[in-house]
């Protein structure tokens, strides 16, 4: 009897170990799928502005591919500000959906072209990236800085073109006149972002990210009211 009910025990723990092991295992693949999902949709709505270079459908599959999962489905036209997508991942599907906050738009990526010297821009800001720049010794550098208007107004008239929709282009483009790389109030940075984060604290430089999204961006403390 005791032997039986020892060798039941030990049936039944192992039968509730493989359950516990069999619902975990469903438990991560659920995740890994939404992790797939969530980079899917995130891929998609980046190369629906202009700093994407390719199809967001297009995207969203070669995310969703490099997650092991499958694309099944995408909510994606081009020059949207929302992606929606559904992916399969061994048998487990999931959504996600990424939307891009209009309030929040960067107003042009690093790459697009303006001044390589501080030339042009506010007394205040010059200074302060002008000694940003020298600290860093070397390891920070100026991507852009003044644009002019008519500059501007080349890239908000290639935004144009891209999405055929003036308000589809004001997402992605500052209007002539709206941006503060116009009025000398912001640089793009390249090279070591940490150090040069770390250098404005130590500094006490006036200058500041308003974007998250975009780490080189860095504007005069107060230039945005």
């Amino acid at each position: 009897m005791s032997l039986l009910f020892v060798a039941c025990s030990l049936v039944l723990t192992l039968t509730c170990g493989t359950v516990i092991v069999a619902l975990g295992g469903a438990v991560q693949t659920r995740a890994r799928a939404q992790t797939a999902a969530d980079a899917a949709a995130l891929a998609a709505v980046f190369e629906s502005g202009p700093y994407g270079s390719a199809d967001p459908q297009q995207r969203a599959r070669e995310y969703a591919r490099h997650n092991d999962a499958r694309l099944i489905d995408c909510a994606c036209v081009q020059g949207a500000t929302e992606m929606e997508v559904e992916v399969v991942l061994d048998g487990f599907t999931a959504r996600a959906r990424a939307v891009i906050e209009l309030d929040k738009l960067a107003t042009a990526p690093m790459s697009l072209p303006g001044s390589t010297t501080t030339t042009g821009l506010q007394p205040a800001m010059k200074l302060a990236v002008d000694r940003l720049i020298e600290a860093s010794n070397g390891r920070v550098h100026l991507v852009s800085s003044t644009r002019s208007t008519a500059r501007q107004t080349e890239l908000w008239n290639e935004a144009l073109a891209r999405y055929g929709d003036p308000e589809i282009a004001d997402n992605w483009v500052a209007r002539p006149g709206t941006s503060n790389h116009e009025k000398g109030l912001a640089v793009d940075l390249g090279g070591d972002l940490g150090l040069a984060v770390r250098l404005v604290d130590e500094l006490g430089l006036p200058l500041w990210r308003p974007m998250s999204w975009e780490p080189w961006h860095f504007e005069l403390t107060g230039s945005r009211g």
